[in-house]
């Protein structure tokens, strides 16, 4: 009760500066969008896809712009390197003004591939590796299927894909609803016509780079949700090992006691 009284004239002045609140959800929205669009700038600065001066909305190339209209991070993203930094760790930071960022993000995207971390590979293959640029284009993953290449693509294409495993946003991407929802087919058929793609799994290409309008939401709040679960079952993991630590150390005292007993006798 006395906590309530101490707060009370806080909660008023609160109150009095913001007379309608959103609600939780919408803040815990607008966080995990924010966070997710920062990222989506990050990586496509290391992938290569824009410069450094490219961060304001009108000079966004376009394959950053359309996701980001398409899954409403327009608004909520950094316009400034300062602005940016502020949502990345010191390491991420150091990595961003790297001139080495554009290989460290091919061998980043080759090791989560590699790793399972975006599903299964396409075509029955067993891995990528990475390879040098032959078009111009930049650095290229090879598809293998045993020792021989199946296809190639752009390390740059995807981006999005790792943007969104650094913001950490939910396994199979920001919506992976969208495999249900209408206009399949013709997502399919574009995957065929493409050169997006070639080396992570459909279902995971559909939820990345397809989402109708609408799909998206409740994104952020998934995105944060995610996050705390996240915490939540590493705390469970330190709680579990802190029960064993304590076991282990009773048991110690115990065997260290037994034996001064024994030493007395």
């Amino acid at each position: 009760m006395a906590t309530d009284t101490s707060l009370g004239p806080l909660r008023a002045d609160a109150r009095r500066r913001v007379p309608n609140p959103p609600p939780a959800e919408d803040v815990l929205e607008d966080a995990g969008r924010q966070r997710l669009a920062a990222y989506y700038l990050y990586t496509a600065l290391l992938a290569g896809v824009i410069r450094d001066e490219d961060l304001a909305l009108a000079r966004w190339a376009p394959e950053v712009a359309e996701p980001m209209q398409r899954l409403g991070l327009a608004r909520l993203a950094p316009r400034t390197s300062r602005g940016l930094d502020a949502q990345l760790t010191p390491a991420q930071q150091v990595r961003r003004r790297s001139s080495s960022r554009e290989p460290e993000f091919a061998q980043l995207l080759v090791d989560l591939i590699n790793g399972g971390i975006f599903g299964p590979l396409c075509g029955r293959a067993d891995r990528v590796r990475l390879t040098g640029p032959s078009d111009g284009r930049g650095l290229e993953l090879e598809l293998l299927r045993g020792d021989s290449v199946a296809s190639t693509c752009a390390v740059r294409d995807h981006w999005e894909l790792v943007a969104q495993y650094l913001a950490g946003a939910p396994p199979g991407g920001p919506s992976a609803d969208v495999r249900a929802a209408g206009g399949s087919q013709e997502a399919v058929t574009w995957l065929k016509t493409s050169g997006l793609g070639h080396a992570v799994s459909l279902g995971t290409t559909l939820a990345v780079n397809l989402q109708p309008l609408g799909a998206a939401a409740g994104l952020g709040t998934k995105l944060v949700e995610s996050r705390i679960q996240a915490g939540k079952d590493q705390a469970d993991a330190l709680r579990r090992l802190g029960e064993e630590l304590r076991t282990l150390c009773a048991q110690a005292d115990g065997e260290v006691a037994n034996l001064r007993t024994a030493k007395r006798a």
